[in-house]
Parts: structure tokens; sequence; C-alpha cells
């Protein structure tokens, strides 16, 4: 059986009980792009809010595809954990591929389970971020195997899922104009349209073919009230420590894999460099950490691993009187400890509600849906999932899909949108986000203005207050 065929088979097996385990983690931030998605397949347009064109979402292919099942299933959530699913599996097995192609199918191998178990991946199973690590995964393929047009049309294809893909795409396409010169017009080309096509439109209906995100989390960056993204890379490392020691163990072989990919092959420094170009990228700009933006680092991360728990097999075989024929088990032995640390999360997950906020956003939203006028509009910091089960206007405390708000975010004037809009309904955290609520909430003319109508009981920091405009309350 080939590298390719056992890759496979592992994926197909792996695949699924990981998709459905994670489908349980909803995140806040992919329920902005299922609402522009409804909203498409609804035939009210590529729109957040009814009469406004923002650009809110970072991932505008991602909303079209979810709109065209949309349009007949209706269950956002699910459909994209099966986009996601299908491209987790499609990543792990490009991962295989990749590595077998170079020689290196033992890695390819351990990279495709290390990288479809990866509670990282699972976590943000609902974001855009896995259909564009596929994409480029793809192009890369493409492009180590001469399809050069091809590799264009997923790069083109995962920048229009996600603005990052201009990283690797600059990379593939620089590296391919410098070797061939005069030949390199037909992949310029192929990508030159289609994501020409689509920055004319979005210049045209938005008014810039980047989405405001970008600016809104400049905005916050330079507030000071959001943690750095530096600090979010200790941060997130230490939840995994803590999730389980073990993942210490991974640093030992990807160090051991850098060397080893820097001597297999330097068309593989391709791979590296972009999520590296994406992180400095983010830092030079002064976006602030999320939680999704580490998980780019993660394909790049497994395959330095599997290629140094490879290269450390082998080590270890040849000080055993030069007993290569052990190296599979040797392999095997190492990636244990490896297989512990990426499971104890997921073991850990089945035992409890994973992502606490989400059911009391959801219950906070349906019942503004049911409770408040049709035409009412409602205030609060994370708007996702509140936001698509409300069906009202939203005034983004963050500035994500009200573009008016990023100025006055970056001079740390967080109760500005409250105070300029106010909307009908506003939601705050009880007890409250004192960086970002307790300037809204202790305001005078916010007390004089609002009274609380309803509370929704859960787990500290997500329960939520709902305050009213003293003239309109609930009905």
């Amino acid at each position: 059986m080939s590298p390719s065929a056992r890759i496979f088979i592992l994926v197909v097996l792996l695949t699924p009980p990981a998709v459905a385990c994670y489908h349980r983690v909803q995140m806040d931030d992919p329920y902005i792009t299922y609402r522009y998605a409804r909203n498409l397949a609804e035939g009210r347009g590529f729109i957040y809010n009814e009469g406004e064109r923002v650009l809110g979402t970072t991932a505008p292919l991602y909303a079209v595809l979810l709109s065209v099942p949309g349009r007949i299933a209706g269950n956002y959530p699910l459909i994209s954990t099966l986009f996601s699913g299908a491209a987790l599996g499609a990543l792990g097995w490009l991962i295989g591929r990749i590595l077998a192609d170079f020689n290196e199918s033992r890695a390819g191998f351990v990279a495709a389970f290390l990288v479809i178990l990866n509670p990282y991946l699972g976590d943000v199973l609902g974001f855009e971020l896995i259909l564009f690590q596929a994409l480029i995964f793809g192009a890369y393929a493409a492009y180590f195997s001469d399809r050069t047009s091809l590799a264009a049309l997923l790069l083109a294809l995962g920048t229009l899922t996600r603005g990052d893909g201009l990283a690797p795409a600059g990379l593939i396409l620089g590296h391919h104009l410098w070797i061939h010169r005069r030949e390199a017009w037909r992949p310029l080309l192929v990508f030159a349209v289609v994501v020409g096509a689509w920055s004319i439109y979005a210049a045209w209906t938005f008014g810039s073919p980047f989405p405001n995100t970008l600016e809104a989390k400049r905005a916050m960056g330079a507030s000071g009230l959001w943690r750095s993204l530096w600090h979010g890379v200790f941060y997130t490392g230490g939840r995994y420590l803590e999730s389980s020691p073990l993942f210490a163990w991974f640093a030992l072989p990807a160090l051991l894999g850098v060397g080893r990919m820097c001597r297999l092959d330097r068309r593989m420094l391709l791979i590296a460099g972009w999520p590296l170009l994406i992180f400095v990228g983010y830092w030079a700009m002064g976006v602030p950490a999320a939680y999704n933006y580490y998980a780019g680092l993660v394909p790049l991360l497994m395959i330095l691993t599997a290629l140094g728990t490879v290269s450390l097999a082998g080590r270890i075989a040849d000080r055993l009187s030069g007993r290569r024929r052990r190296d599979g088990r040797i392999t095997a032995l190492l990636c244990v400890p490896l297989l512990v640390a990426v499971l104890t999360p997921t073991v850990n997950l089945l035992g409890r509600e994973p992502q606490p906020r989400y059911p009391i956003y959801r219950s906070a939203g349906e019942w503004l849906a049911e409770n408040t006028p049709a035409a009412a509009s409602v205030g609060m910091v994370e708007i996702g999932i509140v936001g698509f089960y409300s069906h009202r206007y939203i005034v983004d405390v963050c500035g994500l899909v009200t573009p008016t708000v990023g100025p006055h975010i970056a001079a740390g004037d967080v109760a500005w949108p409250v105070r300029t809009y106010m909307p009908d309904f506003m939601l705050l955290h009880d007890p409250l986000w004192d960086s970002l609520e307790g300037p809204i909430a202790s305001a005078p003319w916010f007390r004089k203005s609002y009274e609380r109508v309803r509370t929704f009981d859960g787990p500290r920091p997500y329960r939520l207050a709902v305050y009213a405009k003293k003239q309109i309350g609930a009905d």
C-alpha cells in the first residue's frame, strides 16, 4: 500500500469522531459570518445590519459557501462544522502527502494524525481557518508538483476565504517569478483575475477591498485594553500545558524538526515562511491577541514535530547497534506522549459544557427575538451569537460591524458607541468586564437612561444582564 493510501485511510478513520466531538465548541466570532451567510441566502444581500454596506467578516468566500446549503438547510453552525470537518480531513491528507512526496512518508503519517486530532484546530472548527489552511496547503501541493495555475487558483480562493492568503501567495508566486522569470505570467494572471474581481466588487460595494475588521482590530490594539499578540502566545501555550503537561514534549522534536526541514528541500521553507510572515504582519500592524490567530501556526508546528520525531527515532535506533529496522517501532513509542497530549483536552471536553457562553448568549438572543420590537437595536461587546439569534440591528461596541467606532476605541472611549447610538437594549456582563463595560455602566447618562430588565444566569464571566431604555422596556 502506498504512503498516500495509508494516510488517506488514517484521515477517513480519524476525522469524523474528531469533528463530532468539537462541533460542541461554539465560539462567538463565527456567528458574525453566519449572519452574513443567512442574509445572503434569504435575499437581503451581503450585509450584517439591513441598510448598511459594511464588510464586517474576515471570510467573504466562506460566507458565500455557507449561504448555498444554508438556503435549504438553514442550520449554519452545522453546515460550517461539516465544511470545516471536510477541510480538516483534506488538510491532514495534504500535509501527509506533501511530506511523503519528499520521501518523509513516516513523518507525513505522524503529522496527519497530529493535525486531525489537534485540540486547537478543534476549538476553531467553526471559523473559516481550517478551510483556508486546506486551500493553502492544496496550493503548496499543486506548486510542488508543477501545477502552477492550479496553485494560483487555490491561493486566490484562499485569499478570498481569508485575507491572510496574500502572504503565502506572495511567497509562492514570488518564488515562481524568481525561478521562471519569462514564463511566470499565467499563474500570476489567474491570481490577479480572481482576487482583482473581488477587490473591484468590494471597493465598489463596501468602499474598500479590506474588511472593516482589520481597522477595528488595529483600533483595539491601539487602545491598550486588549492583550498584546505576544502575551497571547504565552497565555495560549500556558493553557494547553495546564490541560496536559505532556504538551511540553512537543518542544524537543519540534526543534529537531527545524533542522530536518531545512535539510529536506529548500521549497519547504515556503511552508515555514507564510504563518510566520502573517504573525509578524499582525504584530507590525498592532493587532491584539485573539485565540483563533494562533491556529495558523499549528500545521507548521505539527510538521516540525513529526519530522523531529522521526529524526529522534533514527538517532535512537543508530545508538542501538545501528538497528535501523527498529525506526518504526521507536517512532510509534515516541508518538505516545504526543498522542496523549492532544487527546487529553478532547477527553476532558466530553464531560463538560465546552463553551459556557454559547447557551447563555443564545438564550439572550432568542429572548430578544421574541420579546423586543423587530426594529429594536441592541448593543453588546461580543455580538456574534446574540446578533445571529436575535435578528436585531446590532450596535457593535468593538466596531467590527460598526465602522465609526474605531477611532474612539483607539482613544480608549469604549462608551462612545452606546452614548452616540443609544441602542434600545444593551447587554452587559454580570459582573461587568471592567475595562470594556465598566465605563458604560458607571456613566451617569447610562444609569439615567437604562434599566435592568432581564438576567441570563450562568457561570462567570459570561452571565448577562439586559438593560432597556426606560421609555421602551420589554414586552
